[in-house]
């Protein structure tokens, strides 16, 4: 993940938390918002795990470097109702109590992805 999908802003960050919508997919909760864009990438995210649940700096590293991993091979499922001018800001929080597993947190993300964008509907006759 390159500097143009990371999100660093502290403001748009508190925009998110204050203003933004969430959903869950255990074991992650993601908070999204649609913010003006910074840079031609249709989404920045910021990834979080609690220093309380995971005193050891190398399993907070691995939690976030997992949730990198499900972020990049299925965001695609935010992204794809790319609309030009609006962009995804996204913090993803990840809530478990253990160490997961990678089909965990891949799971997870996909879970909540699925949730937060709506199946398309064909119109009614």
């Amino acid at each position: 993940m390159g500097r143009d999908r990371s999100l660093k802003r502290r403001v748009v960050m508190d925009r998110v938390f204050a203003e933004g919508s969430s959903w869950k997919g255990y074991p992650i909760i993601g908070r999204f918002a649609k913010v003006q864009p910074d840079g031609p990438a249709p989404s920045r995210v910021a990834f979080t795990v609690s220093k309380r649940r995971f005193k050891r700096a190398v399993d907070r590293n691995r939690i976030k470097r997992l949730m990198r991993e499900a972020w990049r091979h299925h965001r695609h499922l935010l992204e794809k109702d790319a609309v030009p001018g609006v962009q995804w800001a996204v913090v993803l929080i990840f809530v478990g109590s253990d160490l997961p597993t990678a089909q965990e947190v891949e799971r997870g993300m996909v879970k909540m992805l699925n949730r937060m964008t709506p199946p398309t509907r064909a119109p009614k006759a």
